[in-house]
């Protein structure tokens, strides 16, 4: 596993920001626009948040000075990378399905938005009693904290309110977008086993396992470093990358709007319950502690196993209600 894949310190021009540069930066904007605007595709909405990204991290750049020591780490990398593939995707297959790409690229940001929201507040949640005792943490978001259902139920949520606003389908916008939550899901969980967090409890073997060394992270916090673990970000992005592929392989077979969004809701929760029982992490909340294989370490129900029964409950029933719609139109 590796954290940090590289690190480096900022050149010493990179403390100074002069007017040549920004003068520089602000012809180079405006020329971008004048090209890219003629675009059918272009999006001004997405224009502007690339620029205020960039500007965002210039001048972070300048504030932290030359010789500041950047590490890039795996985590945030694989998470980017599954969102812009993921937005990649939902465009694709929206232009496919005769949808405006820029609505897909605005929802995609307050999907983002939401699903970052989402996370943290269900993490507070779940762990409300070590933010009773230290209040200031609430603001400590950098220390980490977040939460796969968490986000995904905000996500959900604001995609819904943004269908109803735009006066569009929920359910064939979800369709559109439920492979790239799949796809996106992946490279998180990727970026988990790098990291160590949602991380599985001890093999009991010395053949098995993965083992982290690092301080610091989420292993050394349950006392289980230079330990064989069980990979379980590994477990879930296998289960995850072939939801992917059953969805994709679903979407052209689909015969009603929000099927994909069902399957996925079986799917899914089904295969979370399962490989909770490999989790090792004690920060994602046991509601009903039980010990199935007599290690001390509860297997059933965490947070997320009691989230995934009532999500699976929802799946199959909407399943069972679109598949009797498609019966009546047909008797």
């Amino acid at each position: 596993m590796y954290p940090v894949l590289f690190s480096f310190r900022f050149p010493e021009f990179t403390g100074r920001l002069g007017w040549i540069e920004i003068v520089l930066t602000v012809v180079a904007m405006c020329g971008l626009f004048l090209w890219r605007r003629r675009s059918p595709y272009f999006s001004p909405t997405g224009f502007l948040l690339g620029m205020a990204v960039y500007a965002g991290l210039r001048a972070l750049v300048w504030h932290a000075g030359a010789g500041y020591h950047f590490q890039l780490h795996t985590y945030g990398l694989l998470i980017a990378t599954g969102f812009v593939l993921g937005i990649v995707l939902a465009v694709r297959q929206a232009q496919r399905e005769f949808l405006d790409p820029n609505m897909i690229l605005d929802l995609s940001f307050w999907i983002l938005v939401a699903a970052m929201v989402g996370s943290r507040v269900f993490y507070i949640i779940v762990n409300i009693n070590d933010y009773i005792a230290d209040p200031l943490s609430l603001l400590k978001i950098w220390t980490g904290g977040l939460v796969f259902y968490g986000g995904f139920i905000g996500a959900v949520a604001t995609s819904w309110y943004f269908c109803h606003r735009k006066g569009i389908s929920f359910l064939r916008i979800s369709d559109v977008m439920i492979p790239s939550v799949a796809l996106g899901h992946f490279f998180g969980r990727l970026g988990c086993y790098s990291a160590g967090c949602c991380h599985g409890s001890a093999t009991g073997s010395n053949f098995f396992g993965s083992i982290y060394t690092a301080p610091g992270t989420v292993v050394a916090h349950s006392h289980l470093l230079n330990i064989p673990i069980h990979p379980a970000p590994l477990y879930e992005a296998l289960g995850e990358l072939s939801i992917f592929g059953i969805l994709i392989w679903l979407r052209k077979r689909k015969r009603v709007n929000g099927q994909l969004l069902a399957a996925w809701l079986m799917m899914y929760p089904a295969w979370r319950f399962m490989t909770e029982m490999f989790r090792g992490d004690i920060e994602r909340g046991i509601l009903f502690p039980i010990d199935l294989f007599g290690d001390s370490m509860p297997d059933l129900l965490s947070t997320s196993q009691v989230v995934s029964v009532g999500l699976m409950g929802l799946g199959i029933f909407m399943w069972l209600k679109l598949r009797k719609g498609i019966t009546d139109r047909h008797v």
